[in-house]
């Protein structure tokens, strides 16, 4: 019977569940595993925790009692894939996530996936700082089983959380509704030209790293390829200057993040010293789509000033 209107809701589906955040979204993913798996979680060795928000990544693990073990990263928060190889031989992992910190993945996902395809772990990713929901021809997001996303890291919103399903071989439980996006935050995700603000992001990002190119006293962390969508300007302050670095801009009307200043306890600082290092001169400057290119400019100036006073002293 051919019928006259569209009657599956699947065909063409892209496979998302709104979330009221990306928490949430995380939550739901470990809690719909729990209920035929005894679960134990392979983690990036870079989880930050503040006291306002606590820590989206690992508060879902400790909600569900979940066993965890960490993998270490190299300068560019990628995942060491010798030592995540090792620890999912070594253990009984049989979930694993990979994070994309600041919207830049460094990572070969290929080979990951391929690893965890013949290794039966179910892998999942974070793009909680890789909004890329939408942008053409982009492959994060797409690797995993699962992934999630933070829709007020990149949007106007008070909250919002998208989860992607790929691959339904695990079946999730159904998002109850008071876990469920706000329509108001439905409504400005569904208006938004994510392409658009991908270009702007990736050029205040591009401007950025052309006026602090000569300020040696800062790492610049990322170099911006054809497929990232930044979160954020991330940068390594040397020296021990990035708390005073932070509170110097903040006096000046603008304010930065530091994603992350402090770790969770349960990451052990001996044991993974590059995630403890990058956690002490990490700072986020601003790339948003709301941010002009005079902004950058007087951000920046205010920066090299900074530098150029202390050298001075």
């Amino acid at each position: 019977m051919i019928r006259k209107s569209p009657y599956n809701n699947n065909n063409c589906s892209l496979g998302l569940k709104f979330t009221k955040d990306a928490r949430t979204a995380w939550g739901n993913i470990i809690g719909s595993l729990t209920s035929s798996l005894e679960v134990s979680i392979l983690l990036p060795s870079y989880i930050g925790r503040n006291d306002k928000e606590g820590s989206g990544v690992f508060d879902p693990v400790l909600d569900y009692n979940t066993e965890f073990e960490f993998y270490k990263l190299g300068e560019s928060l990628e995942v060491d894939v010798d030592d995540f190889k090792a620890k999912i031989f070594s253990g009984n992992i049989n979930v694993a996530l990979v994070v994309h910190y600041f919207g830049f993945c460094r990572t070969d996902m290929g080979e990951i996936k391929r690893f965890c395809n013949e290794n039966d772990i179910i892998l999942v990713e974070d793009c909680a700082h890789a909004f890329h929901l939408g942008v053409e021809s982009q492959l994060i997001g797409n690797y995993g089983d699962f992934s999630f996303y933070s829709v007020h890291k990149y949007l106007a919103t008070n909250s919002g959380g998208v989860l992607k399903v790929n691959n339904e071989t695990h079946p999730l439980d159904k998002i109850e509704c008071d876990k469920k996006i706000e329509l108001s935050d439905l409504e400005i995700y569904s208006n938004s030209d994510l392409n658009e603000i991908s270009n702007i992001r990736r050029m205040n990002f591009k401007l950025y790293a052309k006026l602090l190119s000569t300020c040696h006293d800062i790492e610049v962390m990322y170099e911006l390829t054809s497929m990232d969508m930044p979160q954020t300007f991330p940068i390594r302050v040397k020296i021990g200057l990035r708390e005073k670095l932070y509170y110097f801009l903040l006096e000046k009307g603008m304010p930065t993040i530091a994603l992350y200043y402090r770790l969770i306890e349960e990451i052990d600082l001996e044991k993974y010293p590059l995630s403890c290092d990058i956690s002490y001169e990490i700072l986020n400057l601003p790339v948003h789509q709301d941010i002009s290119e005079e902004d950058v400019v007087k951000l920046c100036h205010e920066v090299i000033e900074f530098f150029e006073e202390r050298v001075g002293l």
